[in-house]
């Protein structure tokens, strides 16, 4: 459950190891880079390969394997995959996704834009390899941690997944124009097998808590639980987590667009811009968004990161407005890299901190024992908001242009922040 300290009210306490931390910032690294391949680069790839605006806010459907990923979370949780099972329930599940998704995202970036069905396909299967990873990535932290390190594992987390996405998504920008798109997606992708590589490493978590047995009380028993200990307040906690990051999903759906055609920026300005500057600023956000929840407590956090995250995107409405930039044509020259600058380190702070904090909380109202189950769902959630906004972005900003476009999507954001006062309890 939220607690106004920000700690869980069941489980264990005590420290996490520094082997167990370790662990969890390289499986945040690994598992970022699928879901850089298949956001930010294939927006970039798409939008410098001239697919229409509309096409590209199609995209942001290869996230509902996100979305879904609870229908098969009860598998992650009692079964195993073969071959490697012996590698324990939750390290079998990392190691594997981790390889079919290096293999499927290899395969989609030899491939290319210019074949779009296939494309497509090979990306649509590997998101299915990546909420899997995700699944049991969640599910390792809530067995292995302790309940008072929830924060500072969630922060490392974000740090390891923003080094992936900042770090790797610098390197794919800025070697794209010089040894092309294919080249520089499949190297970064080859180092999704990373995590199967620490997993092989990392210990097996304890779970204390075993499941009760057979598979359709591992598919009920979650949602019985938060039925029961939500109650009345469970529309509540719905709302919340379905649109506490919309903001955010659905502004970032569009940005590249903006940046590139809109404001006329190169790709070398959002390698070292966006994605270089944007690296050191997230992982600071993330850790301080992980210290300042342990610190002052998870409610408090979730008002302040919310905030910043509609102040970030205000940022892209300021630079929109300033330059006139519009969907009607490109802009003719680049905008003034200082105003980008400073609009990029607000929105990494903000995105670190909010992803810290959110994470945080989505742990914290889950039961250990069917942990991976719970915590699917509530993530499934918030990737259906982002899934749905996403999809229909392309279509509103041809309706609206950019300015109006990312003035709206500060205003998602307002649901999420109501909702916070009434996150007090578990129970009716």
């Amino acid at each position: 459950m939220i607690s106004t300290d920000g700690v869980r009210k069941d489980g264990a306490v005590g420290d996490a190891s520094a082997a167990t931390l370790a662990v969890i910032a390289a499986l945040g690294f690994s598992s970022g880079i699928p879901n850089l391949m298949l956001t930010s680069v294939v927006r970039t790839w798409t939008t410098a390969a001239q697919w229409s605006i509309e096409s590209i806010g199609l995209l942001s459907l290869l996230s509902l394997p996100y979305a879904l990923k609870f229908l098969w979370a009860p598998i992650v949780d009692h079964l195993r995959p073969p071959l490697c099972g012996a590698l324990g329930q939750r390290r079998s599940w990392l190691f594997a996704g981790h390889l079919i998704a290096a293999l499927l995202l290899t395969g989609a970036c030899v491939v290319g834009p210019s074949d779009a069905r296939v494309f497509l396909t090979l990306l649509a299967v590997a998101a299915i390899a990546s909420a899997t990873i995700d699944i049991a990535a969640s599910a390792y932290q809530i067995d292995g941690l302790p309940r008072a390190a929830f924060g500072k594992g969630a922060g490392l987390f974000v740090s390891g997944y923003r080094v992936a996405w900042a770090g790797l998504g610098l390197a794919v920008l800025a070697v794209a124009p010089v040894w092309g798109w294919t080249f520089a997606a499949s190297a970064a992708c080859a180092l999704v097998t990373v995590g199967a590589v620490v997993t092989l490493w990392a210990v097996e978590p304890t779970r204390s808590d075993q499941p009760a047995p057979g598979f359709a009380a591992a598919l009920w028993e979650p949602l019985a639980l938060f039925a029961s200990q939500w109650g009345r307040r469970l529309p509540i906690l719905l709302l919340f987590v379905l649109t506490f990051k919309l903001p955010d999903q659905v502004g970032n759906a569009m940005i590249e667009p903006l940046l590139l055609k809109g404001l006329g920026h190169s790709l070398q300005d959002l390698a070292f811009i966006r994605q270089g500057l944007g690296f050191g600023i997230t992982i600071v956000g993330a850790v301080a968004g992980g210290w300042l929840v342990g610190r002052i407590g998870l409610r408090p956090c979730l008002w302040i990161f919310g905030v910043l995250q509609a102040i970030s995107n205000a940022g892209f409405l300021w630079l929109a407005s300033m330059q006139g930039a519009s969907i009607a044509g490109d802009a003719v020259a680049a905008a003034p890299l200082p105003a980008l600058t400073v609009v990029v380190m607000v929105e990494s702070l903000a995105s670190g901190m909010v992803s810290a904090g959110f994470v945080a909380a989505l742990m914290s109202l889950c039961e250990r024992r069917v942990a991976a189950t719970q915590y699917a769902l509530l993530t499934a959630l918030m990737a259906v908001g982002g899934a749905i906004g996403g999809s229909i972005s392309g279509v509103l900003l041809r309706h609206l242009d950019y300015g109006p476009f990312f003035g709206w999507s500060v205003l998602l954001g307002v649901p999420g922040l109501l909702c916070i006062p009434m996150l007090r309890s578990r129970t009716a």
